[in-house]
This record gives structure tokens, C-alpha cells and sequence, in this order.
């Protein structure tokens, strides 16, 4: 099997990243040279984390909900752009300055329209995905056993994360209830 270079740099990316990491939580001190890169990694989670609080729980999600239901109409209708992905932070794409204002405000990374109706708003790409994804109403499974994402925020809109582990549920659940 022949292996992409894009492939290969995304895997050594996340290597250093991992290491970089490993070394700011693990070290009393890091080394002078990489101390710049610890505090940018660390902002960067930080500013993950605070992300993801302000999706679970201080966000209307029917709301948001509606507006991911919109853009598939429009998607549907001709008058946006094809299914796809659209990156929303870095090199934002043309086509992403039409999409509702709501989805726009929670500064996700990505939106993924899908030929069947679903919108992915990623809220982080590399190698930490998480986001929801919004169904259409009346949305039929595309096979029996289908994973829908890895938490039912309200009917027709799921959480989704890389890695997501059962017991985050509880967390969720409570920003969640911090929302109503």
C-alpha cells in the first residue's frame, strides 16, 4: 500500500505535537528553545476547551440546529455551492461568507456539507476533531446500525469527537444543563 506524503506529514505533525505536549506537562522546566511552542500549545488547548463549552453550553442548539438545516436547503436548491468541505478559519472559502450567521459566530474550522442533507460543523481539525452534525428532518439511516455521532445534543443534532470515551457524557450533560 502506497502511503501519501500528505499522509506521512500529518503523522509527524501530530508526533511533535504529542511530544511537545508530553514534554510541557511532564517537565518542571522545559528547555529554553521550545518554551515558546509550549505556551502556543497550551493556548491552543485552552482555547479548544473554552470552544467546546461555549458549543455545549452556551449555544441554542435548536437554533443552531435550523441554521445547518438552512444551508442544506440552500445546498439542496442550487444556491450555495456543492456538497463539500469548506474551511471557515484558515483561508476561509469564498462560498463560506453565505452560510447562516449563527454557524459562522461559533468560529468552527470547518463546514462539511454532505450530498444527503447532513452539515458537520468542526469546531477543530488536525488531529483533535470534535463538532456536531446536523441532520435533515426525516432523515433516513444509510445503513442499519448507523452512527449517528457520540451524543444526542437534542433530535436531529449530535456531538461528535475523536476519541470520545462514554464517560465524557457526564460532563456534556452538565454543560448542557448549565445551558437550560
Amino acid at each position: 500500500m502506497k502511503v501519501s506524503k500528505k499522509r506521512v506529514l500529518k503523522a509527524l505533525v501530530g508526533l511533535i505535537v504529542v511530544i511537545t505536549l508530553s514534554l510541557a506537562f511532564l517537565c518542571p522546566r522545559v528547555p529554553k528553545p521550545y518554551r515558546n511552542l509550549v505556551r502556543l500549545m497550551k493556548a491552543e488547548v485552552e482555547k479548544a476547551q473554552q470552544k467546546k463549552v461555549r458549543l455545549l453550553s452556551k449555544t441554542d442548539h435548536q437554533a443552531l440546529l435550523e441554521a445547518c438545516r438552512k444551508l442544506s436547503r440552500e445546498i439542496d436548491q442550487g444556491n450555495l455551492a456543492a456538497p463539500g468541505r469548506y474551511m471557515v478559519q484558515r483561508k476561509p472559502d469564498p462560498e463560506v461568507s453565505r452560510f447562516p450567521q449563527l454557524i459562522l459566530d461559533l468560529e468552527p474550522m470547518f463546514v462539511e456539507t454532505e450530498i444527503d442533507g447532513r452539515i458537520k460543523v468542526g469546531m477543530m481539525g488536525g488531529i483533535h476533531h470534535y463538532g456536531v452534525t446536523a441532520y435533515p428532518e426525516n432523515y433516513k439511516e444509510v445503513s442499519p446500525g448507523f452512527k449517528y455521532g457520540d451524543k444526542k445534543i437534542i433530535d436531529g443534532l449530535w456531538y461528535y469527537e475523536d476519541g470520545y470515551n462514554p464517560e465524557y457524557d457526564k460532563w456534556i450533560e452538565a454543560l448542557l444543563r448549565k445551558r437550560k
